[in-house]
Formats: structure tokens, C-alpha cells, sequence
């Protein structure tokens, strides 16, 4: 029960600030988004976003009327791609700047090439199946003799003081 009770606080503590994000395909195809849908797209909020801007030099949504910012559908994949590196790859912003600079194709291809070698090797050296551990016969618990117990306690205690 304990353990039980320790792996799903485990599971919430690292899951508590990674932004819940909507799949790229639940998206609906538009010219331009505003910075409140891109937030909730990207589960992002939006004061990030625009900080965002400052750390990644890709990332420069159109300013229109009233200097409002309008994101493309590739300013939202460039999003993703930063959640991803952020959150689930573990980047630093200038870690994640960094690799960006290469271009998010490049980063996808980089990311499926690490799949296919990850596969290959699965395959050169298959996962083998443990057997099942043996069940041992439990023993019958020894009654405990409470008062012996007491007593060698108290003498101890004697001994202390």
C-alpha cells in the first residue's frame, strides 16, 4: 500500500509542471492563431510564451494591429518541439536553443534516427524473460515472548543509566 502510495506521488511530483499539451492533429488548420489559443494548445501559459521570445531567436510570432501576436501553424510546431526539449528531453533553455538552431527537420530526423538504432538494438539482443522466482514456503510466525522481551529492555535501560 505504501509503495503504491509512493509511485503515484512520485508520478505527480514529476508530472506537475510538464504542461498538458493537445496533439498536433486535434489542431484546427488557420492562418493564424493568438497567443491564448497557442497557450491552450501547448498548455503553456501565455506570460511564458511571450518570454519564450526573448530566450529563442526561431520563435518570432507576426505582430499585427495593436501589436498583437499572431502564431503560424509552424510557430506552433516550433512550440511543440520546445515543450518537448524542455519538458520530456530535459534541455536548459540554452541547451534547447541550441539544438533548435539546426532547424526542427533536422531535429525530428535526428529524433527518428536515435528510434531506428534504439530498435536495432532490441533486435540484436532481444530482452530475455526471466523465469518466474520460486515461491517460497513462508514459516509460520514465532510467537513472541512480549515479557522476556520487557525484561531484557528494562535491563538494558539499567545499564544505560
Amino acid at each position: 500500500m505504501v509503495y503504491h502510495f509512493i509511485i503515484h506521488y512520485v508520478m505527480a511530483m514529476n508530472n506537475r509542471n510538464k504542461p498538458q499539451t493537445k496533439s498536433l492533429g486535434e489542431i484546427p488548420k488557420k492562418i493564424f492563431y493568438s497567443i491564448s489559443e497557442a497557450s491552450g494548445y501547448t498548455g503553456v501559459e501565455p506570460h511564458v510564451l511571450r518570454y519564450w521570445e526573448t530566450k529563442f531567436s526561431k520563435l518570432n510570432p507576426k505582430r499585427v494591429g495593436g501589436n498583437q501576436r499572431k502564431y503560424t501553424r509552424s510557430d506552433l510546431e516550433l512550440l511543440y518541439e520546445i515543450v518537448n526539449l524542455l519538458y520530456n528531453e530535459g534541455y536548459t533553455l540554452d541547451g534547447a536553443e541550441r539544438k533548435l538552431r539546426k532547424g526542427v527537420q533536422n531535429l525530428k530526423q535526428e529524433r527518428k534516427a536515435k528510434k531506428k538504432e534504439t530498435l536495432a538494438k532490441e533486435e540484436e539482443h532481444p530482452r530475455q524473460e526471466l523465469p518466474p522466482a520460486p515461491i517460497e514456503e513462508a514459516n509460520p510466525p514465532k510467537e513472541v515472548d512480549l515479557k522476556s522481551i520487557k525484561d531484557e529492555l528494562q535491563s538494558i535501560l539499567r545499564l544505560l543509566k
